[in-house]
């Protein structure tokens, strides 16, 4: 059994063997859930679609927001004629 210490903020420091035992990685989320006066700590699944937040954020020098914004645009245009 591991022990740790809990911070004056409610924090604890999950011990690096059981993070690698679970893979968790930094940014991964976990469920806390108490349990008959105890506290199961549970992985939280990555969706796959999450774990590409960020990945997409240009194209080219352009935002895909702007992209995005200018075919909506564009496909306003051609519905209106």
């Amino acid at each position: 059994m591991l022990k740790v210490t809990v911070s004056a903020k409610g924090q604890i420091v999950i011990p690096a063997s059981l993070r690698r035992q679970l893979g968790l990685k930094n940014g991964d989320r976990v469920a806390l859930e108490p349990v008959d006066g105890a506290i199961l700590l549970r992985p939280v699944p990555r969706h796959p679609l999450l774990a590409m937040r960020g990945t997409l954020k240009t194209v080219g020098e352009e935002k895909l927001t702007a992209v995005l914004l200018r075919e909506r645009a564009l496909d306003r245009e051609r519905e209106n004629r």
